[in-house]
């Protein structure tokens, strides 16, 4: 076989041999509620049979209350325990610890839980509210023992505790809605510091800031009738359903079902606030993987050059520069918004050879782009990096070795972070920027020569680390957050071959295609700490996987004089739902 088809031909048995992946899993696979009527998905369907059976829930039924909104845009199912089989233990009436009528108190839902063989996993989402019925406890005693309140919240917090000690690791609480009762709000206050006493590591959301929100701002969110009116005519939200409204869309223009129960637009508008808080990290976490990208794009754009691609037979010193397009993306589901990022990048440099088959050179690098989260309300950033590097190769035997460094800093201006909100999209904004550290070995064999091509074996090991600092949302909204710092490290094999052109050709070229694995493993974690929470959640987010492909093709052809055109492409693939791509033209000049 001719040595091109032979080269062609071992290049596709490379790529080939790296199989096709499933994408990565969701971070939760199952949500478990405790609670009370505001979270409660039909307990009282399995007591009462005159209850309506299109009501129900403590809402304008048939909608849906905020965990199940919530469960919906993160795609897992939720259900009622009682008479479903599900994992909603949530009652209306609950207490925290304390008995009342028929309900089922908050402690023992867990409980109960436990106690029929219930586990919780690394892949759970446990969500827990409660305290609204411990202040009505309050208000039947004449609004005078305030222990009942402070005692109801440190038991919760204990609750949450009990929680994390049996193993649940992704915890969503929240606040009460206070409608400015005092009482209420020496309840979240205490329960605040309860939490953050026991340092519990929990997503907190306040649900009191929320509701201010919509009170404030009613008419932007489409509501008419905010206080002094609720949507249902019947005294209990429970018997709600869409023949007792008081106007035929009050679900969708009162802020109250009855006079305790937010209505059906108002649990949409807090379902949708907590799913984006705990879709955040995620978000936030994926800059990591894209700024690793951008980098290696641009240091591709000198390794043909750090191959001596850019030499010219009788001439040390080369110049070489190129402008290119890259390309990211990142696969998304309903719990992880993904990225796509395009942009430009540009790299200058200088190569002298030291004879025939060593050299050194140094090369500065430029990118620039637009990124867009890709699910969700989605939102998006600009990227803009800079950065140094050095090079050199050499020979050890029969032994082609390269060796290069890289240095850099990228800062992501305009960060946008989109959440819809009922009718109203609200937009966080921030800004953040991070640094870059590389280093790789690289060496190659020559098995196959003839006809000025050459094909053997590609090994090469690479250590990358980015570091990316914390920073907060400028907006104060409820939905807004501070994001602590996050640090990706890479320690990768590559495996492959590469063909090249021989010194004395015209035409520089090399072609590469190789197994790539990830070494490192460590979990990966990110902070995020809401707006008004006591509280901040640390949390694991995604690693990409381990196994891939990558690729690199470069050309370098002599044009007159010195004067040299560069083209090529390179990227990764098969990196299960993550994609890298790069293509570049450029010129160089031998002296």
């Amino acid at each position: 076989m001719p040595p091109l088809r032979s080269f062609a031909a071992a290049l596709l048995a490379a790529t080939a041999a790296t199989p096709a992946l499933a994408q990565d899993a969701d971070p939760a696979t199952r949500m478990i509620v405790f609670g009370d009527s505001l979270s409660d998905g039909g307990f009282f369907l399995t007591l009462d049979p005159r209850i309506p059976r299109d009501a129900g829930s403590f809402t304008t039924n048939p909608d849906p209350v905020a965990p199940e909104v919530t469960a919906a845009l993160l795609g897992l199912p939720l259900a009622p325990v009682y008479g479903q089989g599900g994992t909603n233990y949530a009652v209306g009436g609950a207490r925290v610890t304390a008995a009342n009528g028929p309900s089922i108190p908050i402690a023992t839902q867990i409980s109960n839980f436990i106690a029929a063989g219930g586990t919780f996993g690394a892949r759970d989402l446990v969500y827990i509210q409660g305290g609204g019925n411990d202040f009505f406890a309050f208000q039947a005693g004449g609004s005078t023992n305030n222990t009942i309140l402070t005692t109801a919240a440190t038991q919760l917090a204990g609750q949450v505790q009990r929680l994390q000690a049996a193993g649940a690791s992704r915890i969503v609480t929240l606040a009460v809605q206070s409608g400015g009762q005092a009482g209420i709000q020496l309840f979240n206050r205490t329960y605040g510091a309860a939490l953050a006493s026991a340092g519990v590591n929990a997503l907190y959301f306040d649900t009191d800031r929320l509701f201010t929100e919509l009170v404030t701002n009613a008419s932007a969110f489409g509501y008419t009738v905010t206080t002094g009116g609720v949507a249902c005519t019947v005294a209990s939200s429970l018997n709600c359903n869409r023949s007792t409204l008081v106007t035929p869309n009050a679900n969708e223009t009162y802020v109250l079902a009855d006079s305790v129960h937010p209505a059906g637009k108002t649990q949409r508008i807090q379902g949708q606030a907590v799913a984006s808080l705990i879709q955040a990290p995620e978000q936030i976490a994926e800059l990591a993987y894209a700024g690793q990208a951008l980098f290696r794009s641009q240091r591709d754009l000198f390794e043909g050059p750090m191959r001596g691609g850019s030499q010219r037979d009788g001439r040390a010193l080369s110049i070489f520069g190129a402008a290119a397009y890259r390309y990211y993306t990142s696969g998304q589901s309903a719990q992880r918004p993904g990225i796509t990022e395009r942009g430009f990048a540009a790299t200058l440099g200088a190569d002298l050879a030291i004879g025939d088959a060593s050299g050194i050179g140094i090369a500065g690098g430029y990118a620039d782009g637009d990124g867009d989260f890709a699910s969700g309300a989605a939102g998006g950033y600009k990227p803009r990096a800079w950065s140094a590097s050095g090079y050199a190769r050499g020979e050890l035997g029969p032994v082609r070795l390269l060796a290069d460094a890289t240095y850099g800093e990228v800062d992501y201006r305009r960060l946008r972070r989109q959440v819809q909100l009922g009718p109203v999209l609200r937009v966080h904004t921030g800004s953040t920027d991070g640094d870059y550290v590389a280093g790789r070995i690289t060496g190659a064999v020559d098995l196959i020569s003839g006809g000025g091509l050459a094909l053997g074996p590609d090994v090469a090991v690479q250590y990358e680390r980015l570091k990316i600092d914390g920073f907060a949302d400028r907006e104060a909204f409820s939905t807004s957050a501070t994001f602590g710092r996050q640090r990706l490290e890479s320690l990768t094999g590559r495996f492959g071959i590469v063909g090249r052109s021989l010194p004395g050709e015209p035409v520089r070229f090399f072609a590469r295609a190789g197994y790539e694995r990830e070494f490192e493993d460590d979990v990966r974690n990110l902070t995020i700490t809401p707006l008004g929470a006591p509280i901040s959640f640390t949390t694991p987010v995604t690693r990409a996987d381990r196994d891939y492909a990558s690729y690199a093709l470069s050309v370098d052809g002599q044009v007159f004089g010195p004067l040299s055109v560069r083209a090529g492409v390179s990227g990764t693939a098969l990196r299960r739902d993550r994609d890298q791509v790069t293509a570049f033209a450029g010129l160089s000049a031998a002296f």
